[in-house]
C-alpha cells in the first residue's frame, strides 16, 4: 500500500447544487468519512448534490452503503444524491447489487 490516501474527495456547492468528484478507491477506510462529508453538504446549502465517480477504480459494499446512507440522509433533509460519470467499477457494483435505480435516475 502507498501512502497517498486511497480515496480524494473535491467538493464544491455553487448556489443549491454541490458538485462531488471522488478519485481513487472507496472502501471501509474512507467510507464512513465519505458518507458524513456527502451528507453535510445539505447543511451547506445543498438541495442537489451531484458525485461523479469516473475517477474511482475500486468500490466494496462498504463504499456502496456509504453512498446509499448519504443519500437517505440528505432525502431526509430535502436534497437529492444522484451519482454521474459511472466509471466501470461502479457500475459493475450496481448492476450486481440491483442499486443503479437508487443512485442514478432516468
Amino acid at each position: 500500500m502507498s501512502d497517498e490516501a486511497p480515496l480524494s474527495v473535491d467538493a464544491a456547492v455553487e448556489g443549491d447544487v454541490a458538485r462531488v468528484t471522488l478519485r481513487g478507491e472507496l472502501d471501509l477506510d474512507r467510507a464512513g468519512a465519505l458518507a458524513e462529508e456527502l451528507s453535510s453538504l445539505a447543511g451547506r446549502g445543498a438541495s442537489s448534490v451531484v458525485v461523479d465517480v469516473s475517477g474511482l477504480n475500486f468500490i466494496d459494499s462498504s463504499g456502496l452503503r456509504a453512498l446509499l446512507s448519504a443519500r437517505e440522509q440528505l432525502e431526509s433533509a430535502g436534497a437529492t444524491l444522484r451519482l454521474a460519470q459511472l466509471s466501470p467499477a461502479v457500475d459493475r457494483v450496481l448492476e450486481m447489487t440491483g442499486t443503479r435505480s437508487l443512485l442514478v435516475p432516468d
